[in-house]
């Protein structure tokens, strides 16, 4: 394929390498370490499909084909290192996973990787529909340096391959009014319900092979259905994802709730927080500032201007779908990641802008190439901030090497969630899973833990801040009465003798820094800024925080308070 690319435009594969090398610099952030827990939540689903339930991942937030794609690549993996006589057996291989997850997490990464360099060849066969080479290989690198999606190749996420998959089946569809075949459909149907597998909200991408049918038929009456065409894709549509994402249908009414359940987050939390369309218009701030920067924005937008003035029909069939997900975000909570799929589409149309506008100028080669480098200059600094402190020591990952230098194995700790990677000891394990438990047996996650050998040598009595949680591997402490009127001595008669707060928003942690103020003596903090004094947003992987040469490595500002009184080594 590679020669192939060459042959056909060798700008394109210095393109492609680029969008690569900004992709896997700093892909093993944190590891053996996970900090993102969306991570952690879809890599352990897919791990689960080689577990009872087989292929049922048993939770449907997300579809299932992402999930059985890393399942997949684990699988590879494992016939790796298999026939390399690194492991002897599948129980080998999961032991080695369960001491050191790395090689396992830098696979699944590595399929996001792999997702967005092939969304940067897509983008430029896609401008390639409705403009000249040189427009292509603009859209191309816009592509390569949009900031979000280059964060998000970092990790284990849907939405990078969902951006692939958009540009794909805008592809097909412009395929299927070109010629119309029977197969033209098939292949159209088949990669929309492929989508729709990847991700609920990329069931949009039927609206562009519907448009392509639309002005085939000139309009969407009676002769919209007339030829088989559009009954082909359509049972392709849902043959492929009834296929590719099986037990959504099998067993629908879990499918409903956990759907119904992301639903509150995405949608009802939006609309009960951001009024009329203040949601959206976060999200155009975060596109603007973060995504793809100012000036890709703003070129972005002239182009869609200018194509929808010049070329009409393509642009129905082009802007169909980002003009369709951009409605939805007007109502979903602003997560970056979410614009994903949207980054095809405002490459393509930057790129048009930006040919378009160097054309009017007296040296047009001159102009394009300073308008485009004026475009990506601001998303290819921040994808080489970001990726220079991924590749650099987590403020989390220095808090538990100096926890274990300074703290005595076996002692009462209580931690955020998502904070210091510290381990349980395993009395104090299998005691946590009783309680949660009581009868039940040890399920192969928690028994992997165990098994570990040799077992961590620096493990504690650990509690988690919070309410509670599924994991039955955890024993939590309720922050509001921790840190109540009662002053500590919730953590004296858990017989806790360290807590460990963090910091990523300014003042976060305030009212637990106050609290432990009058009982408890500040031991160690690190901060993630060059100026401790100065506040700021911590630059995290999976925040929507502008990157900042005022941040010098990732992760929140951690403290790590010892109680004065009352607490007990155990």
């Amino acid at each position: 394929m590679l020669a192939s690319l060459r042959r056909t435009d060798p700008v394109l594969c210095a393109i492609l390498l680029l969008g690569l090398a900004l992709r896997v610099w700093g892909l093993g952030y944190g590891l053996p370490h996970v900090y993102n827990p969306d991570e952690v939540s879809i890599f352990s689903r897919a791990l689960s499909l080689g577990g009872p339930k087989g292929l049922d991942p048993g939770n449907f937030v997300y579809p299932s084909l992402f999930l059985y794609v890393l399942a997949a690549s684990v699988g590879t993996l494992y016939g790796v290192e298999r026939i390399a006589g690194r492991v002897s057996s599948l129980s080998d291989f999961t032991r080695t996973f369960w001491q050191d997850p790395t090689a396992a997490y830098l696979v699944g990464r590595s399929v996001s990787v792999a997702a967005g360099v092939a969304t940067i060849a897509a983008t430029y066969f896609l401008a390639r529909r409705i403009a000249d080479r040189a427009t292509a290989r603009i859209a191309a690198l816009l592509m390569a340096v949009a900031y979000f999606p280059v964060r998000d190749s970092h990790m284990i996420k849907h939405d990078v391959a969902v951006a692939f998959a958009a540009a794909v089946v805008v592809l097909a569809a412009w395929k299927l009014r070109a010629r119309g075949r029977d197969r033209d459909y098939a292949v159209a149907g088949g990669l929309a319900g492929m989508s729709l597998a990847l991700h609920y909200y990329a069931g949009l991408l039927v609206i562009p092979v519907a448009v392509a049918q639309a002005q085939r038929a000139g309009g969407i009456g009676a002769a919209f259905w007339r030829h088989r065409g559009p009954w082909i894709a359509a049972l392709l549509f849902v043959a492929t994802f009834a296929l590719l994402s099986p037990y959504v249908l099998i067993d629908f009414r879990t499918a409903v709730a956990d759907i119904t359940s992301n639903d509150q987050v995405l949608f009802a939390r939006t609309q009960a927080i951001y009024p009329y369309f203040d949601a959206g218009l976060q999200q155009a701030y975060l596109m603007a500032t973060q995504g793809a920067g100012v000036f890709m924005t703003l070129a972005a937008l002239a182009g869609v201007v200018l194509i929808a003035r010049s070329l009409s029909r393509d642009a129905a069939l082009l802007l169909a779908f980002p003009f369709a997900l951009s409605l939805m975000l007007l109502h979903t909570w602003p997560y970056g990641r979410l614009q994903n799929a949207l980054y095809p589409f405002a490459a393509v149309t930057a790129g048009f802008a930006i040919v378009r506008a160097g054309r009017r100028t007296a040296r047009p080669s001159i102009a394009v190439v300073a308008l485009t480098a004026v475009c990506a200059a601001q998303p290819l600094f921040y994808d080489i901030v970001l990726d220079r402190l991924f590749t650099r020591v987590d403020t989390r990952t220095e808090a538990a090497d100096w926890i274990a230098s300074h703290v005595p194995a076996g002692a009462g700790i209580a931690i955020d969630v998502y904070s210091v990677p510290i381990e349980p000891t395993a009395n104090w394990l299998r005691e946590t899973i009783a309680q949660h438990a009581p009868g039940e047996p040890i399920g192969s996650r928690d028994a992997g833990l165990l098994a570990r050998n040799p077992y961590p040598s620096n493990a504690y009595r650990l509690f988690y801040l919070g309410v509670g949680g599924l994991d039955k591997d955890k024993a939590y402490i309720d922050p509001a009465a921790a840190f109540g009127s009662d002053g500590l001595r919730t953590f004296l008669e858990n017989h806790v003798s360290y807590v460990v707060i963090k910091e990523k928003l300014p003042h976060e942690a305030d009212q637990e820094r106050r609290a432990l103020s009058a009982g408890a003596t500040l031991v160690h903090r690190l901060s993630p800024f060059a100026d401790d004094a100065t506040p700021g947003f911590a630059q995290l992987p999976d925040y929507d925080v502008t990157p900042s040469l005022a941040v010098t490595q990732p992760g929140p500002t951690i403290e790590v308070w010892r109680l004065r009184e009352g607490g007990h080594d155990h």
